[in-house]
């Protein structure tokens, strides 16, 4: 089965974070990270298990840009092949699906915000939830500082 995001749903306007994390037990110190929240358009799923219409949301976490100002973003490419300890995820199907970020350009518009444009490959055969796919989308981001 194919649950079909290009065709059932688009990115509403989402958020960029940036915010410090360290956990001493694994080694890593006080580090900024950024994180993208792109949330999708109410859509049905197809599967009967779910909640319909099902509501949810990409989110694409611990990016290391060592940016000498984290709202730096402009120009910016958060493609997975550059950033390999990044992680993706989107929950459908009662499972959150690991989503490869294959381009995810960051272009800093006039008033500030983001424009943010992608594509994602959405693998969600390991949970068994339908056929894997890729999902091309642009939309709009504000940064915070968290």
């Amino acid at each position: 089965m194919k649950i079909g995001l290009q065709s059932k749903t688009q990115v509403k306007n989402g958020v960029i974070q940036s915010y410090w994390f360290e956990n001493e037990s694994i080694g890593l110190p006080k580090t900024l990270f950024h994180r993208v929240t792109l949330p999708l358009t109410e859509f049905d799923s197809g599967l009967d298990y779910d909640e319909q219409p099902t509501k949810t949301e990409i989110i694409l976490d611990w990016y290391k840009l060592d940016l000498s100002s984290p709202s730096r973003l402009d120009g910016m490419n958060l493609s997975h092949s550059i950033y390999t300890d990044a992680e993706g995820s989107v929950y459908i199907g009662c499972a959150h699906n690991w989503c490869d970020v294959k381009e995810l350009i960051i272009t800093k518009n006039e008033d500030g915000s983001f424009k943010v444009s992608g594509t994602i490959f959405v693998e969600f055969e390991n949970e068994g939830v339908g056929e894997n796919e890729s999902f091309t989308f642009q939309t709009c981001c504000e940064y915070i500082e968290t």
